[in-house]
């Protein structure tokens, strides 16, 4: 594999989501393996230092997707360039990809973020089994289909009868290969920034407000786990990051006075992840794989989550630092808390498969031979 090319839909640069960052720790990593050209919208910020090239030949409208011309535009350039492999992000274009199959021969990859049609399905929206036709559809057309994990995988292969040979998995990644080590200095930044004293403890709620699952988390933290924790582990704050929350949400007001800080969008999110002692994420619908798990345990931050949360996710390499509870079991969740703050267990030692598996070098070494082969 020499030469590829990657269609991102949608701008991922700078990175401000799960989402972006998956795609960008992908391009990056595989962009030291192979010489790497990505088509994406023209609002994505390049940078100059970049180890692969992008091409804005998408426009910002969402009628990109039916867009008919791409067909030629990217055809020909395939055609000129001779690329070994096409990537292709989600199955939205693969109409698109099949018809670039068809004309230029060239094998493509369609990398599965999630099974989409299951994400919408439990958002209650009612176009979910046409995304599910058209997804199982798109899976039949491609070479090879990569998977955020084994649990997407399984359903592919075994409800939709996927050729297991064409599919593979593809991890969120994380670029270190141990748990950093200035936690200590990332704790004294955000305490500083925000006054908060030494002796309080952190808990972090990390996702945009503007979406209903992460909002209906918080909202259990405020109604329902909050109250009981005030008897329990003495002084704390939660901090809330992710972006604004909807101006007529009934907890504008409650999420601006202690112990909550809300923080809003921050671009140093590490830092935030570091300096809490727990990371909360008591989500009870969304499907797919919550990265910013995967990113909080690679940052040497617990999390405490629920099944839907832990989703995908393997928790034979987590060690203790995912800690799994039934929701609406909200007593138990603020006892788990303040356990696992004033007896904490946890071992950056101990996650020495996890990095293995997460790893983003670790992760294309092993793509690249699959391909290969």
């Amino acid at each position: 594999m020499k030469k590829v090319l990657a269609i991102a839909p949608y701008r991922f640069l700078p990175s401000s989501s799960g989402g972006h960052r998956y795609i960008e720790g992908m391009y990056q990593a595989l962009s030291l393996h192979a010489q790497l050209t990505v088509i994406s919208t023209a609002d994505n910020a390049i940078d100059e230092q970049s180890t692969y090239r992008i091409l804005p030949l998408l426009s910002n409208s969402i009628f990109r997707y039916a867009d008919l011309t791409l067909r030629g535009t990217i055809g020909d350039l395939v055609q000129r360039n001779q690329y070994d492999l096409l990537v292709w992000e989600h199955p939205y274009f693969a109409w698109l990809a099949k018809l670039i199959k068809k004309d230029t021969g060239i094998p493509f990859l369609l990398r599965a973020h999630n099974i989409e049609h299951q994400r919408f399905r439990s958002l209650h929206k009612f176009w979910w089994p046409l995304l599910e036709t058209y997804e199982k559809w798109g899976f039949q057309q491609a070479d090879f289909i990569s998977f955020i994990s084994s649990h997407d995988k399984n359903f592919a292969t075994t409800a939709w009868h996927i050729d297991p040979d064409r599919c593979m998995e593809i991890p969120y990644g994380v670029q270190h290969d141990k748990v950093p080590a200035n936690k200590a200095q990332a704790s004294q930044l955000i305490r500083e920034r925000h006054g908060i004293a030494q002796n309080e403890n952190i808990l972090l709620f990390n996702g945009p407000l503007n979406y209903t699952p992460n909002r209906e988390a918080l909202e259990s933290i405020i109604e329902c786990i909050e109250p009981s924790l005030r008897n329990l582990i003495g002084n704390y704050k939660i901090i809330i990051c992710g972006g604004a929350a909807p101006k007529r949400w009934k907890y504008c007001k409650r999420i601006q006075t202690n112990p909550y800080i809300e923080a809003g969008f921050v671009a140093d999110i590490n830092n935030y992840v570091m300096a809490a002692d727990l990371l909360l994420n008591p989500v009870e619908k969304g499907g797919g794989v919550k990265t910013k798990i995967i990113e909080s345990i690679s940052l040497g931050t617990p999390v405490l989550t629920t099944p839907s949360g832990a989703m995908g996710i393997d928790t034979k390499i987590t060690g203790d630092y995912m800690q799994v509870l039934q929701e609406k079991a909200w007593d138990q969740w603020a006892l788990k808390i303040a356990s696992l703050l004033h007896h904490p267990t946890f071992q950056a030692e101990s996650l020495t498969a996890f990095f293995e598996h997460y790893n983003w070098e670790r992760i294309i070494a092993r793509i690249v031979k699959q391909l290969s082969n």
